[in-house]
């Protein structure tokens, strides 16, 4: 079993320090991001990250003229320690009574879209911003009877919400091994056999070169480089008219995105904000 690496920045001041920070080391491997009132602390699998090119991003940090201090902290986390963990700490997440996020274990609400989630160290419990943005915002969008891509599925709440409000296709896609399965896994528990109308794919953005089928929505919560990144290839298979909801990243990333939709004939029809966590939703109109 893979080992995760936990990051913990201590930021004096936290910001602009923070925000660069993000960007600098999502460009190393870190993909999970949660701002706090110290600074920051970044996630990445033990393995994924060089531990030369982290000490060189700690290094331009602490360079920094707006930075005073910085302490950082690095601690390794084994996959095997997660469930007990998860368990002793796991709250439901209702989403303005809309929806609700919760473990085997606890009671089925009464009412509204009723989400069953059990993680294995894989990002997308609803207890974050950005994905409790991505779902509620998701609950307001033209899903029955449509297709659905989901890139970065984590856990695979969003791409399940998607089956279960009546999308005919979802595909689900993750870079990581770890979320592959837990979507798999969340699936069976939410009633959803993995099949033609809910695949579940190992990989990256180049899974979508050549392929045959359009979209009518996106869902992607993924950090603002792999976004830009992969832009070109989210806007090949999204059909003319679609939407796309997008999660991940920071309000001061809002317009750097806005850029790149703009080359691709994307238009931005709402924003939104938690938690210091921005959510838009776009519309791609050619």
């Amino acid at each position: 079993m893979n080992a995760f690496l936990k990051l913990d920045l201590a930021l004096t001041p936290a910001q602009p320090a923070a925000d660069v920070a993000v960007a600098w080391l999502s460009e190393i491997g870190f993909d999970v991001f949660e701002p706090n009132e110290r600074g920051l602390v970044a996630h990445a699998t033990w393995d994924g990250v060089n531990r030369e090119d982290l000490a060189g991003v700690l290094d331009r940090l602490r360079n920094m003229p707006e930075l005073d201090e910085l302490v950082d902290q690095i601690e390794r986390i084994e996959a095997t320690n997660w469930n007990a963990a998860w368990e002793a700490d796991y709250e439901p997440i209702d989403v303005e009574g809309l929806a609700h996020m919760r473990a085997p274990f606890h009671a089925a609400p009464e009412s509204g879209l009723d989400l069953i989630i059990q993680p294995q160290m894989s990002f997308g419990t609803g207890h974050h911003a950005t994905t409790w943005q991505m779902l509620r915002y998701l609950l307001d969008q033209p899903v029955q009877g449509t297709s659905i891509l989901d890139m970065g599925c984590g856990t695979g709440v969003l791409a399940i919400a998607a089956k279960r409000l009546g999308a005919h296709k979802v595909v689900a896609i993750d870079i990581d091994e770890w979320s592959v399965s837990n979507t798999r896994s969340n699936a069976l528990l939410n009633g959803i056999e993995p099949n033609e109308a809910f695949s579940i794919e190992h990989g990256d953005a180049q899974l979508l070169n050549g392929r045959p089928e359009a979209f009518d929505g996106l869902l992607a919560n993924i950090n603002r480089n792999i976004l830009l990144a992969d832009w070109a290839a989210y806007d090949a298979v999204l059909k003319p008219g679609g939407w796309a909801l997008m999660s991940g990243f920071f309000p001061a990333d809002v317009l750097r995105l806005s850029e790149e939709a703009a080359r691709h004939g994307w238009e931005l029809v709402q924003q939104w904000e938690r938690e210091g966590w921005a959510c838009l939703h776009w519309k791609k109109a050619r």
